[in-house]
């Protein structure tokens, strides 16, 4: 795509709050799971992983980037009828495309940026009408 997404702090709303789970007191009473809204387009990303503020908001970004960089390149394979696209799985280390079946490593699609071979993937999947 030729077009480029500028985006400035203004863009995004930033909600910090108390997680569940294990982690004890700390994470029970301390606000430092993140959620970030892109505010434009209502996408949201959260990070609840660390007891750390830093990594959960990092974690957070690096999710909502590679959603708001598949709702700028793929505008017209966006579903509407609820049917899964793409499944993030950051602790897994996997990037899996559904309509293809490309499964790829996390870090090679959100945290370098290259969802080229997943869009391809995915082009050649609505080719040949799966």
């Amino acid at each position: 795509m030729d077009s480029e997404l500028h985006l400035t702090k203004n863009d995004f709303r930033l909600e910090w709050f108390s997680g569940t789970g294990k982690g004890g007191q700390h994470r029970n009473k301390h606000q430092n799971c993140c959620r970030i809204t892109h505010i434009e387009s209502g996408i949201s990303a959260i990070g609840t992983v660390s007891k750390s503020r830093v990594v959960n908001q990092k974690r957070a970004f690096a999710h909502l980037a590679a959603r708001l960089i598949a709702h700028h390149t793929e505008p017209s394979y966006r579903r509407t009828d609820g049917e899964r696209v793409r499944t993030y799985h950051g602790e897994r280390n996997q990037v899996i495309d559904h309509a293809s079946g490309l499964c790829l490593r996390y870090s090679d699609v959100v945290d370098k940026g290259n969802i080229g071979p997943m869009v391809e993937a995915r082009r050649g999947a609505m080719q040949c009408g799966t």
